[in-house]
């Protein structure tokens, strides 16, 4: 389900980057999918608190790495990891272009941003995305589908609706997302839009913190800033509810993976 926009609404760049660590740990089995060209042009999209924006500078020593994202608490995060091949840039994922020459980028990534959008704000990352692309250009994206952390969406759900609070939209299936990038003008291969499962380990501390500093989100952006904390606060103490019958607190995200080629004329 989107969980509704990338307003900022109650982010704390600090608190979410120490609680992101299952984010960090599919780093690796996201960049080997398409590893980036040492002098690769690479703009990460919706780069948060920019520690995977750092590991890509470092895979990209001859080229550039330009991180965009419209919350000012995120990006001061990500500016203290700024290094000589390094940028952050202030934008939303659906206009960022306005900033980035057209045809000048060899990659575009995306990890966890695109669930935060509508489904009718994808058209216009797409064609944004395109844009900034050299022909042959790539673009590399994963976010949750349809299916993701079910356990964690019924209770933001449930704390929803207990505080008269719009539910998430559904996430996406992958079949009417490769049809919106079609018709943005990509080319899709067999495996270019797919879903993936993947097994994240949390604690109970892990689950909490990413429950507070991330899930609430979707919660506090409706709110008045005075029940922020009441409300990350009322779905990190239901972590429990989270519980396994073996006791674990561990997850099944179902991710939503781009891999598509903007074409060559």
């Amino acid at each position: 389900m989107s969980l509704g926009g990338l307003d900022g609404a109650g982010w704390r760049g600090e608190e979410y980057s120490a609680a992101a660590e299952h984010h960090r740990a599919v780093d690796e089995w996201f960049l080997l999918r398409h590893p980036p060209r040492a002098w690769d042009t690479v703009v990460d999209l919706g780069c948060g608190t920019g520690e995977f924006t750092a590991k890509l500078g470092l895979l990209v020593p001859d080229g550039l790495v330009i991180g965009v994202d419209q919350d000012p608490s995120m990006l001061a995060t990500a500016r203290r990891r700024a290094g000589a091949n390094l940028e952050f840039v202030t934008a939303s994922a659906t206009d960022f272009d306005r900033l980035i020459p057209p045809g000048t980028v060899d990659l575009v990534v995306s990890r966890a941003m695109l669930h935060w959008l509508p489904m009718s704000a994808y058209p216009q990352v797409f064609a944004a995305v395109h844009r900034v692309l050299r022909p042959d250009g790539w673009y590399h994206s994963e976010s949750a589908a349809a299916g993701n952390a079910a356990g964690v969406i019924r209770l933001i759900e449930r704390i929803a609706r207990a505080n008269d609070l719009r539910p998430p939209e559904p996430f996406p299936e992958p079949e009417p997302v490769a049809h919106l990038l079609a018709d943005a003008g990509f080319d899709i291969p067999d495996d270019g839009v797919r879903t993936v499962i993947q097994h994240r380990p949390f604690t109970r501390d892990e689950l909490a913190a990413m429950l507070r500093t991330t899930a609430a989100i979707s919660l506090t952006r409706q709110a008045p800033e005075a029940a922020h904390a009441r409300l990350a606060d009322e779905l990190a103490y239901a972590v429990d509810e989270l519980r396994a019958p073996d006791g674990s607190y561990d997850q099944t995200f179902v991710r939503l993976e781009i891999l598509v080629r903007k074409p060559v004329p």
